[in-house]
């Protein structure tokens, strides 16, 4: 395992917690206000569902894969099951599949993605998030929640009825709500406990058997750190079993990127969070009877490039394997996701382009080979 390097805490906070997220942030943003859609119809007939795909082994995608065409999304696709991933973490976003109001539903793009995925032999973890203009108060963004929280969740059977017959039996709820960057303009553990609450029932009502993760939180500083703005993981989940939130997930949700320092301890990596420090996400978890229950990462990175805090491509490669062969010795570890399959771009100073274990232009990175190496096994 790589050794921390020494330098300032605080900087090495603005890494962990700072730069990852804007980027999609954005691109949810800039998906919510487009107006218009064209269908984009994808021909899944002859690709045959597999048993080669590893259950504990998935993607996290990012919120464009819907918007690609037919083409590019096989090749997106046909790439993440040759790697052998068992699954897909999806968003389904309901600024966009609701943004024309209350009683409009515009599925198709996201119908594409679920079958195509379904179809390859991986499963999907949906993640419901983001709230169109709406449902949430005048003059803020789709990373507000709502103002009725009624309404994410009728939003959210509406999701299950229409994805459980398609396959879909993992919900994600919401991203990141420990942040004010996906939970504006400060996270509120209390309200949003009250919307996993709502939203678990909600799920279960549908799909009794469906598995219902709580939104992965975000790495932000040890256990004592935070502020306006941002929670420490651990004081999160603290508030959220203080909120009753004990019966209304079956799955914890978790992103335990750490770059550039990888799995080496520190009393502020998420990494170590979840089971190595005092608290630990496992320790709140037993202490709450809810020792039974999984830790699935439902996102962690390693970014590749040339700006600061990103790593070399061969390192990018060793941590993705250390990480996977570290989750398989802990029992309680669920799937992982990497974020993300696929590089947004081909800018090697944009630390938001370069999250993909392929380029921008496909061609596998060390990293590739080695999750596909490790998927296999």
């Amino acid at each position: 395992m790589p050794h921390l390097r020494p330098q300032n805490v605080a900087a090495a906070l603005l890494r962990v917690a700072g730069p990852r997220p804007r980027g999609r942030l954005a691109l949810a943003v800039a998906l919510c206000v487009v107006t218009s859609f064209g269908a984009t119809n994808v021909d899944t007939s002859e690709t045959a569902p597999t048993k080669t795909q590893n259950p504990r082994f998935g993607f996290a995608v990012g919120g464009n894969i819907q918007n690609l065409g037919s083409g590019e999304l096989a090749r997106y696709l046909d790439g993440a099951k040759a790697a052998h991933a068992g699954w897909i973490r999806l968003d389904i976003n309901w600024c966009v599949i609701q943004r024309a109001g209350p009683s409009s539903y515009d599925w198709a793009r996201f119908d594409n993605v679920v079958r195509a995925v379904t179809a390859r032999g991986m499963r999907v973890l949906a993640g419901i998030l983001y709230t169109p203009p709406w449902a949430r108060p005048d003059g803020t963004s789709a990373m507000h929640p709502p103002s009725n929280l009624a309404d994410y969740a009728t939003f959210a059977t509406a999701a299950v009825r229409r994805y459980a017959p398609m396959g879909v039996h993992a919900y994600e709820i919401w991203n990141e709500p420990n942040i004010d960057r996906f939970w504006a303009p400060r996270p509120d553990p209390a309200r949003y406990t009250q919307l996993l609450k709502l939203a678990y029932a909600a799920v279960k009502s549908v799909d009794r058997s469906a598995l219902v993760v709580s939104g992965g939180l975000s790495p932000y500083g040890s256990y004592k750190q935070g502020d306006a703005k941002h929670m420490n993981p651990l004081r999160f989940l603290e508030q959220m079993y203080a909120n009753g939130a004990r019966g209304s997930f079956d799955a914890l949700g978790w992103h335990p990127s750490n770059y550039p320092h990888g799995l080496s301890f520190a009393a502020w990596s998420a990494w170590s969070q979840m089971s190595q420090t005092s608290p630990s996400a496992r320790s709140i978890m037993k202490a709450r009877g809810d020792g039974s229950k999984r830790i699935w990462a439902t996102e962690f990175s390693y970014p590749t490039g040339s700006a600061a805090g990103n790593v070399s491509e061969a390192t990018q490669a060793r941590l993705v394997r250390d990480t996977y062969a570290a989750l398989d010795r802990w029992s309680w570890a669920g799937p992982a996701f990497v974020y993300s399959y696929h590089d947004d771009g081909a800018d090697k100073r944009n630390t938001e382009q370069n999250f993909g274990v392929v380029h921008f232009d496909y061609s596998p990175k060390p990293s590739y080979r080695a999750y596909q190496a490790a998927a296999a096994r």
